[in-house]
């Protein structure tokens, strides 16, 4: 359970995800003005783990700054609520950041984490490659960071994506679809891709993003946030940079805290987070692999419009290189 409530106002609605066992959390309202001093956040679930550390820690509450934190299924789920107004940051996966700086609906503020182990393939045993997906049935959350990954992988062993059938899934439904046979395989993440091979023998990860591209994790804000609220960013950036430095130096009690928060048992947290590089540093990396997938998926990615770095240089230049 969450300690927000020593440090601020939290509403929130708890619902179980079909077949999963994953807490989302909901708020009723929301609303994208906030007073100052205060933050409305919206997130995806574990994988957000300095975020919630940032929060429960104290981090946030340090610099003077209350964060009223929603937690989705996914970040794409908080892109969608996010797009509809609700919020005034938004912290997800690449895709979803780089739709919505596409769109003008966000601006960058800063990077949050990278891996590249929590993106899984799970198909029937059998399936091995790109080329033995062919005619398949394959679950994906189309716009998301899996979406970007599945059309990658099949790009690798010169798949089309014309030549599969990709159906849009949540990942707690792409569980379901596959133990039962509506499915032959899906694209998305950890642990799902564990919950799904400990469901059914039939089953296996045919391998991790790790061999394919970096993931990253990042905070956006609307436009007019950015211009009206830099106290606000500077103080969200200088909490959740020292909680990155400390989830990476205490990693099992960081497992502890995200576990507790999402009703998860511990040692699925761990086997997912522990490989985390949690971060806010916007670097070379980070950029190109955002250039990456932008000219992968054909969108044109402006640094200059879609990324304000001006709360990183606050809390330090060497943040921002």
């Amino acid at each position: 359970m969450s300690m927000l409530g020593k440090y601020g106002n939290r509403r929130r609605t708890a619902l179980k995800t079909i077949g999963a066992g994953v807490v989302i959390l909901a708020s009723p309202g929301g609303g994208a003005q906030v007073s100052p001093g205060r933050m409305s956040l919206f997130t995806g679930t574990l994988h957000f783990g300095n975020v919630i550390v940032a929060e429960e820690k104290g981090f946030f509450a340090k610099e003077g700054l209350s964060v009223e934190i929603t937690s989705f299924s996914t970040g794409t789920a908080a892109s969608d609520a996010f797009q509809a107004g609700r919020g005034n940051t938004i912290a997800s996966g690449d895709q979803p950041a780089l739709r919505l700086w596409i769109r003008g609906a966000a601006v960058g503020v800063c990077p949050a984490a990278s891996y590249g182990h929590i993106s899984v393939v799970v198909a029937r045993k059998g399936v091995n490659s790109p080329a033995d997906l062919r005619g398949k049935k394959i679950g994906v959350l189309l716009g998301s960071t899996s979406d970007y990954f599945a059309r990658m992988y099949l790009a690798s062993g010169n798949v089309d994506a014309k030549q599969v059938d990709l159906i849009n899934l949540q990942a707690a439904e792409m569980v379901t679809g596959i133990v039962r046979g509506d499915i032959d395989a899906f694209i998305g993440f950890q642990p799902f891709g564990t919950r799904a091979v400990q469901a059914s023998s039939e089953l296996h990860i045919v391998t991790t993003g790790e061999k394919y591209f970096t993931e990253w994790l990042m905070t956006s804000t609307t436009p007019e946030y950015a211009r009206t609220n830099q106290a606000e960013l500077t103080k969200y950036v200088r909490g959740l940079h020292a909680a990155s430095i400390w989830c990476m130096q205490n990693r099992e009690e960081t497992a502890q805290i995200v576990a507790r928060h999402f009703k998860l048992d511990l040692q699925t947290v761990k086997e997912t987070i522990d490989p985390i590089n949690w971060t806010v540093a916007y670097t070379p990396k980070f950029r190109s692999d955002m250039e990456r997938m932008s000219e992968f998926l054909k969108l044109k990615l402006d640094w200059d419009k879609m990324f304000d770095a001006r709360a990183l240089r606050n809390v330090d230049p060497a943040l921002a290189s």
